[in-house]
């Protein structure tokens, strides 16, 4: 080959380096260079200076010009053209080339000239504009093409519709014919099946448009185009949700343009009806949470820039959302393009317009590169590469200086997405309020308005939300000016409770108190700290005792301020408070399982080692915590399982352990908290504390087989702490014998199937007993329990108190298989979690799932399930269940369990 003629080295070389991927701009001008007439034209500054960064970034464009090195000619002057040129040009091509290959031409060599212009820094608007305008004029050319093409009106919907185009998407269209009966139907449909064909079948220069009819009445199944007036009755009688959501895109773009503006006039009261349906916005919802679950199950939840987190989806799903809801009645919000909508949110107040702004700047980054993913191969692709090098080649794609650069800004956008995303529905509200509340209501925004949206977010009582959320934020207090100003955080805390009119109540009371308190300065510390807001609205959402706490206490909303620590003080300043902030944390998700149940172990021990100290008791003492407390695995309503140790003989040792132990556990109850002492030595007919040399010689005597497993958890906790290690040393040498004997095996068998037999009835109730049933968490703990005790003896690098660290220790040593050690953790998370969940309400135990439909709704909603929640989390609470009692009998019975 030889460089293009006319061009020195140096002009080469800097052109070169302009290039995304040098190298392969320089395997492009070889292959190109095998042409003259690609030679001749590319020896031409202003073709050249367009064509490498192309070519030197889109293998599909170079491929391209290969075939037809003429088309070189179109770089010469990419600058945008306006929809009624691009009709031209396509004609001309079908001219020249006839309807199918002059059509597929045309769009290649249209979206290259696009493309270029998009390298040397176009605006995205002005991009997404003229690809949309190329396949307007795509559809346009076939509808005049095919016999009975002009009786249709096409339809666009989707990114079509909304003039956003990129340059794979899919065409979304409908078709629709203003004549009725069968021979009008017949003839309708054969013309638009032709107009599809033309577009979209397969040639050797690829298809001109990939046309997608899915969004048309009935979908798939569906004739190809409708009446008029059949499709009017379609959207008003038997259209879905997200039917009606795809119409706010609808616009005519070819054909009988008259005859679409009429159906999208016809269908308007539908998109937008009088009064939006209280299952609307929650339907939209729905979906959108299936979209969401499906990327996080491939795993492509921070790579995929469309459906991801953060993505593309989110914006436009925020904006139609706000759309779907007030474009009924402010009819300037009837955009179908994202970024004019998103304008128009903010014109009419509905979106601040800061937000607006920072939403537009992401949305443009993200398409940006999605645009840059499909220019490679002219590929429907959305999802960031993995490699380095090609991300060298994208950031610079995008002037953005290596891989690094590239992701730290995708995060940065994605993360701002997203936060934004979770605000904009409220945003709204905020303004309301504020307004209503100054006697200055803003433009657009008043109280119908704002009572659907209530609605939308699931308040039964609109009507009633609206009044206490405008108590709440009443600017005539120093409190209700800073929760104004925090109302897009504490809102959704409140509207995805269980019961969100419930959550309201609940916070609007403990708001009350606030204001009623003497600390002053605790509503100004709220003012800086969006976080602490969202714990506490979060907080009052699940937990009605929690409430009762704060509105009788409001001083304890100061532990909102922090995270709980790993750190454990010996006395904490105030347990009750430290409960606060561990159950905060727990109710934004900023803490789970099993490190929850760590936390509320620790609130216990400074509980009980506070205790301890004040009993005073004369002799060396220690509290020892078996059961939950010694596993560091409470949950919001356990009880506090102990057993109590002093050093001496005698009752002069005795009678002050005894009274000791019993102030330490009425000091407990005192606090909150119960205490059980009844996996003691002979239960409750036992003495209450016991001397080491005491507990040794029952071990050794008289214990069963289940008090072993007992020790397997124990702990110390408060006291002497020469005294505890020594007890607990002998405890576990106890727990972990050097044999197991078959017999002492056939108990632990007995006695978890006694448990359940036993101590769940009905029968037909051990499904859903999730402590004491089928697969549940005595499950788990039973299968861990033997597993220690068979190995613990020859292998002491497994032992553990804790059930996860003693899974993970047993799979390390390969003492357990791995899909049997993550089936009996999986399910000690997930059914702990359910735990945590129903007490942290009350902090009353429970064990076994609520039985009305509505209760494990709600129950299904506090653990994040969307819609239909209460349908995926049966599913899910099946599916883990019956994996862990598998694994049970893996470990109890082997291979023939």
């Amino acid at each position: 080959m030889g460089s293009p003629e006319l061009v020195s080295p140096r002009e080469l070389g800097h052109a070169l380096a302009t290039a995304p991927d040098p190298e392969l701009a320089r395997v492009a001008l070889s292959r190109l260079g095998d042409h003259p007439r690609a030679r001749e034209l590319l020896s031409r500054a202003d073709i050249l200076t367009a064509a490498i960064p192309l070519i030197g970034f889109s293998i599909a464009a170079t491929d391209h010009f290969v075939k037809y090195p003429d088309e070189l000619a179109t770089l010469g002057d990419i600058r945008p053209r306006s929809l009624e040129k691009l009709q031209r040009e396509a004609g001309d091509a079908v001219g020249s080339f006839g309807s199918e290959p002059g059509l597929r031409r045309f769009r290649r060599r249209a979206s290259y000239r696009v493309a270029a212009r998009d390298l040397a820094g176009a605006p995205l608007d002005q991009v997404l504009d003229e690809l949309t305008a190329l396949a307007e004029a795509c559809v346009r050319a076939a509808a005049m093409a095919v016999p009975s093409g002009d009786l249709l009106a096409v339809i666009g919907m989707g990114k079509l519709g909304g003039r956003e185009l990129n340059y794979s998407s899919d065409v979304d269209v409908l078709f629709v014919h203003g004549a009725t009966g069968p021979e009008a139907q017949e003839a309708a449909s054969r013309a638009a099946g032709a107009l599809v064909a033309l577009l979209s079948e397969p040639t050797g220069d690829g298809v001109a448009l990939r046309v997608d009819t899915a969004l048309r009445p009935e979908g798939r199944a569906g004739p190809l185009s409708r009446s008029l007036e059949a499709s009017v009755r379609y959207y008003g009688q038997l259209a879905a949700t997200w039917e009606k959501q795809a119409l706010l895109k609808a616009r005519p773009v070819a054909g009988d343009v008259g005859l679409g503006r009429a159906f999208v006039d016809r269908v308007a009261p539908f998109v937008y009806p009088a009064v939006l349906p209280a299952q609307a916005v929650e339907d939209v919802r729905t979906q959108k949470a299936r979209i969401e679950e499906i990327v996080r199950a491939q795993g492509k939840e921070h790579v995929e820039l469309k459906r991801g987190r953060g993505g593309i989806r989110d914006v436009e799903f925020a904006v139609q959302l706000l759309q779907l809801v007030h474009a009924r009645r402010h009819p300037a919000l009837r955009e179908p393009g994202t970024l004019p909508a998103l304008r128009a949110l903010a014109d009419e107040g509905f979106v601040a317009p800061a937000d607006a702004e920072a939403l537009a700047d992401s949305y443009r980054f993200l398409r940006r590169l999605e645009h840059r993913l499909q220019m490679v191969r002219d590929l429907q692709t959305h999802e960031l590469p993995r490699g380095r090098a090609a991300l060298e080649t994208l950031a610079r794609s995008m002037g953005l200086d290596g891989p690094d650069r590239l992701m730290a800004e995708h995060e940065r956008h994605t993360a701002r997405v997203r936060g934004l995303h979770e605000q904009l529905f409220y945003r709204p509200l905020l303004e309301a309020f504020g307004a209503a509340s100054a006697g200055a209501p803003r433009p657009g925004i008043d109280r119908q308005d704002t009572e659907e949206l209530l609605a939308g977010l699931g308040f039964a009582d609109p009507a009633a939300a609206y009044r206490a959320f405008a108590r709440i934020v009443d600017p005539a207090t120093r409190a209700g000016k800073v929760l104004g100003g925090l109302f897009p955080v504490m809102a959704p805390a409140l509207a995805t409770a269980a019961l969100p009119d419930a959550a309201l109540v609940r916070f609007e009371r403990v708001v009350a108190a606030l204001r009623e308190s003497a600390d002053e300065g605790l509503a100004d510390r709220l003012a800086g700290r969006a976080d602490a807001a969202r714990r506490l609205a979060a907080l009052v959402g699940v937990s009605s005792h929690f409430a009762d706490a704060l509105a009788a206490r409001p001083g304890l909303a100061g532990a909102v301020f922090e995270l709980p620590v790993p750190e454990r003080p010996l006395f904490p300043v105030d347990a009750e408070a430290e409960l606060v902030r561990v159950a905060a944390a727990y109710a934004t998700r900023e803490l789970a399982v099993p490190e929850l149940g760590r936390r509320l172990a620790g609130v216990a021990d400074g509980v009980l080692a506070r205790a301890l100290a004040e009993a005073e008791p004369p002799i060396p003492m220690a509290v020892i915590g078996v059961g939950k407390l010694g596993r560091e695995e409470l949950s919001f309503a356990s009880d506090l399982d102990v057993m109590f140790v002093y050093e001496g003989e005698g009752s002069e040792a005795f009678g002050p352990a005894r009274d000791a132990a019993e102030r330490v556990m009425a000091r407990a109850r005192d606090a909150g908290w119960q205490v059980d002492p009844d996996l003691r030595p002979e239960g409750r007919s036992g003495p209450a504390a016991r001397s080491l040399a005491s507990y040794l010689e029952y071990w050794q005597r008289w214990a069963d087989t289940w008090e072993y497993q007992a020790l397997l958890g124990a702990r110390f906790v408060a006291g002497d702490e020469v005294l505890g290690r020594r007890f607990v040393a002998n405890a576990h040498d106890v727990a972990y014998p050097e044999t197991v004997t078959l017999e002492q095996v056939a108990a632990i068998r007995r006695m978890r199937v006694r448990m359940e037999e036993e101590r769940v009835r009905p029968a037909d109730a051990r499904r859903f007993h999730f402590k004491l049933g089928y697969g549940g968490l005595a499950d788990v703990q039973f299968a861990v329990e033997l597993a220690l005790m068979r190995d613990g003896f020859a292998h002491p690098e497994v032992r553990r108190t804790n059930t996860l660290d003693a899974l993970e220790s047993l799979a390390s040593a390969r003492l357990l298989e791995p899909s049997v050690g993550l089936s009996l953790g999986q399910a000690y998370v997930f059914l702990s979690d359910v735990k945590n969940a129903l007490e942290v309400e009350r902090r009353l135990p429970a064990s076994a799932l609520p039985p009305s439909p509505e209760a494990q709704a709600a129950l299904a909603r506090r653990l994040g399930y969307a819609p239909p929640a209460r349908q995926r989390f049966l599913e899910d609470y099946r599916r883990i269940t019956r994996k862990a009692r598998l694994a049970m009998e893996r470990v109890f019975y082997g291979q023939d369990g």
